[in-house]
């Protein structure tokens, strides 16, 4: 895709973000509680985006032509955020002849059946990213990375699609992962 058209993309994405995800509470409200376990007056509900149409479309075309050259067996995170964006670029690369398995990890093995920790057939040795729709310090994503290394696998990079800027990067960087974020909190109006 050419530069001007992934940039189209990624404005109209950063749009619909801040038109149907970002929510704002005033201080004689009470604040979001976040993942992390902090609170904040802004939120990123990317659910509202990444289970509508277009949006979803545009996360799956930015983060496939990301990932394209990567030769990756797997693309996938932690439960629920991840699963309709690995889904989403996962049937995206199929459209584009170059398919990546999608995988999701459970925050516990499941209780029956299968016992799985990771939905999706991941095999060892497999070269995969890590997706998250919102990333705050990385402690659900930091889930993720645990269950993909105890799998035996390699973790090309790690994507998320809105950095809180709140220590993820620094975290995943220090822990040697390539970390990148399709959108920063900074890039949006309050």
């Amino acid at each position: 895709m050419p530069v001007s058209e992934l940039e189209i993309c990624r404005e109209k994405l950063r749009s619909l973000i801040q038109r149907k995800a970002f929510l704002r509470r005033l201080p004689n409200e009470e604040p979001f509680r976040l993942a992390s376990g902090g609170k904040s007056w802004t939120f990123f509900d990317c659910k509202l985006v990444t289970q509508d149409p277009e949006g979803i479309a545009l996360v799956a075309e930015m983060i496939f032509e990301r990932v394209k050259d990567y030769h990756l067996n797997g693309i996938g995170g932690i439960e629920t955020g991840a699963i309709p964006i690995c889904t989403a670029v996962s049937l995206f690369s199929f459209l584009r002849r170059m398919p990546i398995p999608a995988f999701w990890v459970r925050h516990k093995p499941k209780e029956r059946g299968t016992k799985n920790k990771i939905e999706g057939g991941l095999k060892p040795n497999s070269r995969v990213v890590i997706l998250d729709d919102v990333t705050t310090e990385g402690n659900s994503v930091g889930e993720a990375v645990n269950a993909v290394l105890e799998a035996n696998c390699e973790i090309v990079e790690i994507i998320t699609m809105i950095d809180r800027e709140q220590g993820a990067r620094r975290k995943f960087e220090n822990a040697g992962y390539k970390f990148t974020s399709l959108f920063t909190i900074s890039e949006f109006k309050s």
